[in-house]
């Protein structure tokens, strides 16, 4: 099905079933706190490598998402309009009346939490996988000549 592709604001209606539907797929709690910045709080990561040495291990991811989270929030509502104009561009209202009742249903929360089981074991079990496939990619590219 083709995006609906709304530009013009929504309607009242529409916006509460936009701020649901994001609520109902965990992309609002990510708005909300800055979860789409995880990732760089890991070890590893440049936010996680920049905290003082001899921070307890355990303590650096916290550590490590407390200055994400401070530096991310006077950004939040870039997000939040990103998500709420793309939302009401691709979903007529009546298809999100259809979503929405749907992903609250326990059906649909089965549904969401079972994807992001998928999404989540997959990702693990198929680590060591895209460790080699950049390692083959790597090799494989075209080298830079010299001279």
């Amino acid at each position: 099905m083709p995006s609906a592709m709304h530009t013009d604001p929504p309607s009242a209606s529409k916006a509460r079933l936009i701020r649901e539907f994001l609520r109902l797929t965990g992309i609002q709690r990510k708005i909300d706190e800055g979860g789409f910045f995880d990732h760089i709080c890991m070890p590893g990561g440049p936010v996680f490598a920049a905290l003082p040495q001899g921070t307890l291990y355990g303590d650096a991811f916290e550590k490590a998402r407390n200055a994400v989270r401070t530096a991310y929030e006077p950004h939040r509502q870039v997000w939040q309009a990103e998500y709420d104009d793309h939302v009401n561009w691709e979903f007529e209202e009546a298809e999100l009346e259809e979503i929405v009742a749907f992903l609250g249903s326990a059906a649909g929360q089965h549904y969401a939490e079972g994807m992001w089981r998928m999404n989540a074991y997959t990702s693990t079990n198929t680590e060591h996988l895209v460790e080699q496939i950049v390692r083959d990619a790597c090799a494989l590219a075209p080298h830079s000549s010299q001279g």
